[in-house]
């Protein structure tokens, strides 16, 4: 979903194709974080307007005054909605404080597309600390903190999350569904330092899971699960990631010209106190550009690979609107998408999207040729102006079902 407050992709959006379960804390982390400061601080703004509209100064004290209400940090209520296909349709209840800008005004650091067009500057995300817990129509629950940010003049960007969940979800071998259930924590910490006042970020992440799995069939067509060895047990997970990041995008919320190129790789290990020994390598390469005022064209290409002996939940998996996380997984993952964004007015615009997905094994009983296709539509708003905040909701057909989304900035 929106790259700063992902983990590693695992953060919305997020989708990472690093671990199944860090992608479905994400699905209910991310939309706690991001809708309530989103809308909360509109509500802001809002009644910033409407009290500067009853002084009796002039229009530049009235834009003063609004611009004081939302400079002070807020604490916000407000719903949370779970669309993923994997973890079912849900709500929930987030509240986050929306911390207080230094200079709302101005963006922080100047992009390479700044250097050629003045007008348009990287705008840094906001930061926002938040308690969170949701619930979905497949007995999947959540609950947990979490903090993001930008700090030292847009140099750092941070994320920190603890989370308690149990989830259902899917997993398939040779087409045939088997439920699981997991039952954990999760503690999750990324930090990106930018090298001078360049594009360049160097990340590391540090991610911590603790639970129990445990299986049942689900239209298995009474096979006995035993046969794939997959056996209920406990697990302890830690890795340590290193990150390689170009990033010269105008925003990060809403992209409308530049790149995103970034190269994760994360070491899982017995010698760090984790259960399995592997390492994942993800590389993701986001463009847009604007081809007219109106219409924006996006790209998107992301692969990933697991080397060594990862369970079955961390294995790369294809991760587009439209397919369920886990529906296909391999030793390695990728995607190819493209994305059309027309600007109707100011604060509203529609998008049309398609891409196709691949997963390759070493069985190739598991593996897929690029023919795991998916497409959709949907539709933009400008929720909050001043951060350039959009909410959207998307409408995708992957190659077996229809599927929705609700979420908070870019998808990618």
């Amino acid at each position: 979903m929106i790259d700063h407050y992902a983990m590693p992709s695992i953060f919305k959006l997020i989708r990472s194709a690093q671990s199944c379960v860090i992608y479905l804390f994400a699905c209910v982390v991310i939309m706690a974080l991001f809708s309530t400061g989103v809308l909360a601080q509109e509500a802001t703004e809002e009644q910033g307007a409407t009290e500067g509209s009853e002084s009796e100064d002039g229009p530049e004290n009235i834009e003063d005054e609004a611009s004081e209400k939302i400079d002070k940090g807020n604490f916000l209520v407000l719903p949370i909605f779970i669309t993923e296909p994997a973890i079912g349709e849900g709500l929930g209840l987030g509240l986050v404080y929306f911390h207080k800008k230094k200079d709302p005004n101005t963006p922080q650091v100047s992009t390479a597309s700044s250097i050629s067009q003045t007008n348009r500057q990287q705008n840094p995300p906001p930061t926002a600390s938040g308690v969170f817990g949701a619930y979905t129509n497949n007995d999947t629950k959540a609950a947990g903190i979490g903090h993001a940010g930008t700090y030292f003049n847009d140099k750092v960007r941070a994320v920190g999350v603890l989370a308690s969940a149990e989830i259902n979800s899917t997993v398939f071998f040779l087409d045939i569904p088997f439920g699981f259930g997991l039952d954990g924590e999760l503690a999750y910490a990324n930090f990106k330092r930018r090298l001078g006042s360049s594009n360049m970020f160097l990340g590391l992440s540090l991610t911590f899971m603790n639970g129990f799995i445990d299986f049942d069939l689900r239209g298995g067509g009474g096979t006995d699960p035993s046969r794939f060895g997959l056996l209920d047990f406990d697990f302890q997970n830690i890795g340590i990631g290193a990150s390689a990041i170009y990033d010269s995008r105008d925003d990060t919320m809403m992209p409308g010209d530049g790149w995103l190129v970034d190269f994760t790789t994360t070491f899982f290990d017995e010698s760090i106190g984790g259960d399995f020994n592997y390492i994942n390598f993800d590389f993701k390469a986001l463009w847009f550009h604007e081809l007219h005022e109106r219409f924006v064209l996006g790209l998107r290409a992301d692969v990933a690979t697991a080397d060594g002996s990862p369970p079955f939940f961390a294995m790369p998996f294809v991760s587009i609107r439209g397919i369920p996380a886990l529906r296909f997984q391999g030793d390695t993952a990728g995607v190819f998408e493209v994305e059309g964004r027309f600007n109707i007015s100011p604060r509203w615009a529609a998008v049309a999207f398609g891409g196709a997905g691949f997963a390759h094994s070493g069985d190739p009983d598991f593996s897929t040729g690029l023919n795991i296709k998916a497409y959709g539509a949907g539709i933009r708003f400008q929720a909050l102006k001043s951060q350039n905040v959009w909410l959207g909701f998307d409408i995708a057909k992957g190659p077996e079902e229809y599927a929705w989304y609700i979420q908070m900035g870019h998808p990618w």
